[in-house]
């Protein structure tokens, strides 16, 4: 502990910092085949003040105020609902990804200052330009007339993924000719972050331009994008965290002729657009008409290998001790303890073992080279591109002191540009573009075996696309009203939207696997959409008061959902449904003189929700989706709040949430192999099964302290009931039931078998704590100081998550070995004690 915070003081003795938020840890399956269309959905950036929580935010509710930025390092999802159901608005127009359903954050990463300006609510939270999500919304404000005139310099440096940063933002404010200009730059670097193996590289800009016409016209224009290329950690097992003596070993990186090199990089970069114009027509009428636009390319590379090469990956299940010998069960052979005992002191005490080997896959590429046989390894970059356009208009129109109503319309289209490319050949001199899973199977002679019928055997250079490309066209429209009005004591809202949706795959590749399906489109699905909403505040007095809200849904489902297996045909899932989402909250308010907050009670039930998962299926060795639809969930729990003035310096904050969020049916499944063509029906038996990958309980006690400029905080945070990602394969009913035939009753139910339970973590307590000054200058000028800590009690044992892999479990039968560690199960942990000192100076 002394020693880590010896280097922390040595780093920022050396250089400022700026407080940044812990990227959230990946939880999509790591295979080295999986399916990683999932890589634009995870939201991996640093800025995130900027986490999909800590922005839905009201400045006058305590709970959600903090639980974002509180309760970050553990990936806290507030009521534990996805981030699909949180709507991020950039003035006036959403711009969250509409297969995915989630905001990448990466778009606006190292923006800080840039957009500051926002206005968060609640899931019934009135506002001026959405009907609102059961998550709730953000709207961020770009105009550039919206920003304090003159210069912000900050300097930044941290122990996180990245440890420098610098941004600098100029604003001229509203000049006198009605102009006003607003532009940032920003830059983030690590050479290597605080997980070995990994790095950061990434710049930052945004320039937005204003002309107020008049007091009736206003039209502005923001544009902004930050290119990166970052080195990604991967999850790993328990015992190679033991075996490597560290719960921060990362897999993803070995070194190459002495240097280190991470197979994980993603490089993104999404250039983006919003206009807006404001049209006031009188005093009581306004309306808001914006347009955006993005393209995103967004690629995630992965090492790739063929025929009889051995799986690279250090941390492979066959290559750690464990593999030796059934640790549970079996008397090990004097062989087999041998080799054990080799295995566990190679990890130990040899780096190399725990890493990439690099050398050897180019060695073993040059040896095939020489023998004019194809590469043994490479690296791919999978891409998940996209080019969208948004429109919305809203118009807002105060019919007196008492009543007002808004509506809007919005339209969005959306092009996914799905596709590989090889990246890097290691060395190797050819490659072609076949299936090797179904080489296996069928023969090399076999057309099944081939990417691309139309171009068979293709040679493939390195920048080539290969493997699969298609498109997923996605066009929404919706229009949205809402009524609000207060009458004495009673305030009121009811709100409506009916929308339609439309999607359909486009392949550009005809798959010898699907040579009828693959190529060309999949034919058009449509949904209708819809909603209603109402809520009821009656104040008691002005400082107690009640609100209680209810909601109807029904959301077209995901276009990242719809298809069985989209990297190689058109299927949509088997009766394709709209979800329905009932819910509502009751919650009391109360701010006195001396104590303000809330307490909410929630409850939403979703139904008809659809999953998908791919993997690499080590049981059968060979790659899969699982579909699942018809699933039923319920959410609900206690939310509760207050800050209390002890003085007018001092005061105590404490936030708390208890939170039930699990599936509530087995859902229907369909199992389909990228080796085959048919798909089979099939069912997951899923009851009970929770929300993963966040804290079902939450708890917080802050103190707070200013005094003549200064400001100090010390906050502790303890968090319980954070489950695993299940594993769906291994809860089919045909892999349940596999050699046990009757084991189904006539009412689906399994007779004499048991469901794998899902893994509940430890919990765990973690302490932040940080100090700050505001020095005013002359002229208007000054300085800002804050030095965060997260983690000071160094607490590396509090895991934030992870996911089940998808192979059978071993069963323990009393005989224990050296050690016993479940070799189905990867696990994230949260970050250890990490700081920012950050310097900002405006002038």
């Amino acid at each position: 502990m002394k020693q880590r915070l010896g280097l922390a003081i040595v780093l920022f003795c050396l250089t400022p910092t700026l407080f940044a938020q812990q990227k959230a840890k990946q939880n999509a399956r790591e295979d080295n085949a999986s399916f990683m269309f999932t890589e634009s959905q995870l939201n991996e950036d640093d800025d995130a003040a900027q986490s999909m929580q800590s922005l839905v935010t009201s400045n006058n509710d305590v709970y959600l105020s903090n639980v974002g930025y509180l309760f970050s390092p553990m990936r806290f999802r507030v009521r534990g609902f996805d981030s699909q159901y949180s709507d991020m608005y950039i003035n006036g127009v959403q711009f969250n990804d509409v297969e995915t359903g989630r905001f990448s954050y990466g778009m606006i990463g190292g923006l800080n200052d840039a957009t500051r300006n926002k206005e968060g609510i609640a899931p019934f939270e009135m506002n001026n330009f959405t009907f609102g999500s059961i998550g709730g919304a953000t709207n961020i404000n770009l105009r550039a007339s919206q920003y304090s005139a003159g210069s912000k310099l900050t300097l930044s440096g941290c122990n996180r993924n990245y440890i420098l940063r610098g941004m600098y933002t100029y604003s001229t404010g509203l000049l006198k000719n009605g102009w006003a200009f607003t532009g940032s730059v920003g830059y983030r670097w690590a050479n290597e972050g605080n997980i070995e193996g990994t790095f950061y590289n990434s710049f930052s800009y945004f320039l937005s331009a204003e002309k107020v016409f008049n007091s009736r016209h206003t039209l502005s224009l923001a544009t902004w994008g930050a290119p990166t290329e970052r080195g990604q950690q991967g999850a790993s097992t328990e015992e190679a965290y033991y075996l490597a003596n560290s719960h921060y070993y990362n897999p993803n990186w070995g070194y190459q002729n002495g240097e280190k090199r991470n197979a994980r990089v993603v490089r993104s970069f999404e250039p983006s657009a919003v206009a807006a114009w404001d049209f006031t027509i009188n005093d009581d009428m306004k309306l808001v008409t914006s347009a955006g636009f993005k393209y995103s390319s967004y690629g995630t590379s992965a090492l790739g290998w063929n025929g009889n090469a051995a799986d690279p990956r250090p941390d492979y299940y066959k290559k750690f001790p464990s593999s030796a010998f059934n640790v549970y069960t079996d008397i090990p052979t004097e062989d087999q303890l041998n080799q054990f005992n080799t295995l566990t002191d190679s990890w130990k005490n040899n780096k190399a073992t725990r890493q990439l080997d690099w050398d050897m896959m180019y060695f073993a590429n040059s040896q095939a080279n020489e023998l004019g046989k194809e590469a043994l390894y490479y690296v791919e970059e999978r891409h998940n591109d996209q080019l969208a356009f948004n429109f919305s208009s809203v118009f807002n129109h105060a019919i007196n002191e008492h009543n007002n109503y808004v509506a809007g319309i919005a339209v969005n289209t959306t092009k996914g540009m799905h596709f590989k490319k090889m990246k890097d050949l290691l060395g190797a001199r050819q490659y072609t573009d076949i299936d090797k899973f179904s080489v296996r199977d069928y023969g090399v002679n076999s057309y099944i075996i081939q990417n691309d019928l139309d171009n068979p055997d293709r040679r493939i250079g390195e920048g080539d696309k290969f493997g699969y490309d298609y498109n997923i066209y996605v066009n929404k429209q919706n229009v949205w009203a809402r009524y609000q009005g207060n009458s004495g004591a009673f305030n009121y809202f009811v709100s409506g939207k009916i929308g339609s949706a439309q999607m359909f795959r486009d392949g550009l590749m005809r798959n010898g696997r699907a040579p009828l399906k693959s190529l060309g489109s999949s034919g058009t699905a449509k949904f209708l959409e819809g909603g209603v909403k109402a809520g009821l505040t009656w104040a008691l007095n002005g400082n107690h008061s009640f609100t209680i809200n209810a909601g109807y849904e029904d959301r077209a489902p995901l276009a990242y959902n719809s298809f069985i297996a989209p990297r190689i045909k058109n299927d949509f899932v088997k009766d394709l449904k709209t979800e329905r989402i009932i819910g509502g909250d009751l919650t009391y308010n109360f701010n006195t003189p001396v104590v303000m907050g809330r307490i909410t009670g929630y409850y939403t039930h979703f139904d008809n929700q659809v999953e998908m998962d791919a993997f690499y299926n080590d049981n059968e060795s060979r790659f899969t989706y699982l579909s699942m639809n018809g699933i039923e969930k319920e959410h609900w729990g206690v939310e509760a709040a207050a800050t209390f003035r002890l003085t007018s310096n001092l005061s105590l904050t404490a936030i708390g949430t208890w939170s039930e969020a699990k599936y509530m049916n087995n859902p229907v499944a369909t199992r389909t192999y990228e080796s085959e063509s048919e798909s089979n029906l099939d069912r997951v038996y899923a009851k009970g099964m929770r929300a993963n990958g966040t804290p079902l309980s939450a708890y917080s006690l802050a103190l707070d302290y200013n005094i003549k400029g200064w400001f100090f905080n010390l906050t502790g945070n303890y968090y319980d009931r954070v489950y695993l990602d299940f594993s769906s394969y291994r809860r089919l009913e045909s892999v349940l039931t596999k050699g046990n035939e009757g084991a189904v009753d006539a009412n689906g139910n399994l007779v004499g078998v048991n469901v794998p339970g899902q893994e509940k973590l430890d919990g765990g307590f973690m302490l932040d704590a940080s100090i700050g000054k505001y020095i005013r200058l002359k002229n208007g000028k000054s300085i800002s100081l804050n030095l965060s800590v997260n983690n000071v009690l160094n607490n590396t044992d509090l895991r934030t998550g992870g996911y089940e892999q998808n192979r059978g479990d071993e069963k323990q039968n009393g005989q224990v070995r050296e050690y016993v560690f479940s070799k189905n199960s990867k696990y994230y942990y949260a970050p250890a004690f990490n700081a920012f000192l950050n310097i900002g100076y405006r002038f």
